[in-house]
């Protein structure tokens, strides 16, 4: 049994249909959310300059969290996830959450990117975020975890003609070695399509993330 866990409210089938995917046949996620049981009334709105993460509500609402507020529920909803016997748990998030940790396997996606680019030897990071206000903390993020970031927005379902133009830019004045979808939740089609039409690698932190997940079981 996997744990899965997500920053908003469950049930996400959206994000545990393309896990699910990726797992043994037969295996059992077990899904709990760190704003289960909250109505929006009960979440604090983002101060400027912090990370602010984006999810849903179970009604489908779109909410805006800082991640200080998200960490000691979902370390909470953790342990009850580890508690119902999950062999492994994933976050399906691409945020720091640095303190966030189980006693039993757990993949977050941040901490298995940084791994992974340090194998391969990659630097200079071109980083796409879903939202403007997360652009400043995502680049503070990666510089201090030794990288040299360069961020910006763009929505990857919609790679027209400025998209390319802008990503073309990036990558020049960046001299980029990959692109990284800072974004866990991106639609396999599109990311594959950007992998397709980019002469740089791409790497989608969510699918690293499942993809570790898989191969350690």
């Amino acid at each position: 049994m996997i744990g899965a866990l997500t920053i908003g409210q469950s049930p996400r089938p959206d994000l545990i249909d393309p896990l699910r995917q990726h797992l043994p046949g037969g295996c059992q996620i077990e899904e709990a959310g760190a704003l289960d049981g909250l109505t929006a009334a009960h979440i604090p709105p983002s101060s400027e300059g912090v990370y602010p993460l984006t999810t849903r509500l179970q009604d489908g609402s779109a909410v805006m969290v800082e991640e200080s507020f998200l960490l000691p529920r979902l370390q909470q909803a953790l342990a009850q996830l580890e508690a119902k016997g999950v062999a492994a748990s994933i976050l399906l998030c691409a945020g720091t959450f640095a303190g966030l940790q189980g006693t039993r396997p757990f993949f977050k996606p941040f901490a298995v990117g940084c791994s992974e680019m340090r194998a391969l030897g990659l630097k200079s990071l071109g980083l796409i975020a879903p939202i403007q206000e997360q652009v400043m903390p995502i680049r503070r993020r990666w510089q201090a975890a030794g990288f040299a970031p360069t961020v910006w927005t763009a929505d990857i379902n919609k790679q027209d003609q400025p998209f390319r133009q802008q990503l073309a830019a990036q990558i020049a004045a960046g001299r980029l070695e990959c692109i990284v979808l800072d974004y866990v939740g991106h639609p396999a089609q599109a990311v594959k399509q950007l992998q397709q039409n980019t002469e740089l690698p791409v790497i989608d932190l969510g699918q690293l993330a499942v993809a570790a997940l898989a191969a350690a079981l």
